[in-house]
């Protein structure tokens, strides 16, 4: 396949990091993953109406990312404090209630969605208030059946709650979660945690076709239902991995869609992934050598 458009749904926001605040969000951080691997990926987003909304929006328009950003009358523009412990693993505090829990189903929306797209992204922050929780579902029950749905289980803090995860569950066709996200939706299902039985319950249960588990320095996983691959963490030395898991599932979900095997995919994926660790920020230049053969 080529030519995937994809819409994103989901958060848009400044990271304040140590070193300063950089432009984040796990749907903004998709969509530009998504360009570097040959996909258009169209952030459907909100900001407030202020110095910071419209520095985020500027920040689209100049690294060439397709939106329909509304402005929100309600709330400011989303921030998230960042803290990083010795091995740049972040912690988050995130501000609540933001612009991106105001997202409205527009005109400009409704026409998106009728358009030639082959995939919806979201995860299960951008519903953490009933807004956009009622937004997703009104989107989703009305895609056509051949429209892909792609899931991150982005669990953060208390922002979620067992009807946002199974509705979630319930819809995905291609599903991201990590090691210590894995316990928690086992939990919920009544299921071992372990990504074979997870995957055969939504397989079996629901329509889930690719489930993608990263653990880290541990290395990742992909299962679908004709194969199954695991590969290495690269050994590097982090500065921060805010978004790593966010350009790891970019990355996955295109190559998958364009139809490449889960051996390729998992090592250009952790490729990937582990050079936005060594950089700050989710959004880093990405080296040309490292995205032309996406």
């Amino acid at each position: 396949m080529t030519n995937l458009k994809i819409i994103a749904v989901g958060e848009y926001l400044w990271d304040y990091l140590p070193n300063g605040k950089k432009i984040g969000g796990a749907a903004a951080n998709f969509c530009y993953h998504a360009k570097s691997a040959g996909a258009q990926a169209i952030l459907v987003s909100a900001v407030g109406n202020d110095d910071n909304g419209r520095e985020l929006l500027n920040q689209l328009n100049i690294l060439g990312i397709p939106h329909d950003v509304q402005t929100s009358t309600h709330y400011e523009t989303g921030k998230v404090m960042v803290e990083l412990d010795a091995a740049g693993k972040p912690t988050y505090n995130i501000i609540n209630p933001v612009a991106w829990d105001d997202v409205q189903l527009t005109e400009s929306l409704q026409k998106l969605l009728k358009d030639d797209i082959v995939a919806i992204y979201f995860g299960s922050l951008i519903q953490r208030n009933k807004n956009n929780h009622q937004l997703l579902k009104t989107i989703v029950t009305s895609l056509p059946s051949n429209i892909k749905i792609i899931v991150d289980i982005n669990l953060r803090q208390n922002h979620y709650t067992n009807e946002i995860l199974r509705f979630s569950l319930e819809h995905t066709h291609i599903l991201k979660l990590n090691d210590e996200e894995l316990p928690v939706i086992a939990d919920l299902l009544n299921i071992k945690a372990d990504p074979n039985v997870l995957y055969d319950y939504l397989h079996k249960n629901y329509q889930l076709e690719l489930l993608i588990y990263t653990c880290g320095s541990e290395g990742s996983y992909l299962i679908s239902e004709n194969e199954q691959d695991y590969c290495p963490a690269e050994k590097i030395t982090p500065i921060d991995t805010v978004g790593a898991g966010d350009s790891f599932m970019a990355t996955a979900s295109i190559l998958y869609l364009k139809g490449r095997k889960l051996k390729e995919i998992n090592a250009k994926a952790n490729h990937i992934a582990a050079y936005v660790c060594t950089q700050s920020g989710p959004m880093p230049l990405m080296p040309e050598e490292m995205v032309k053969d996406l």
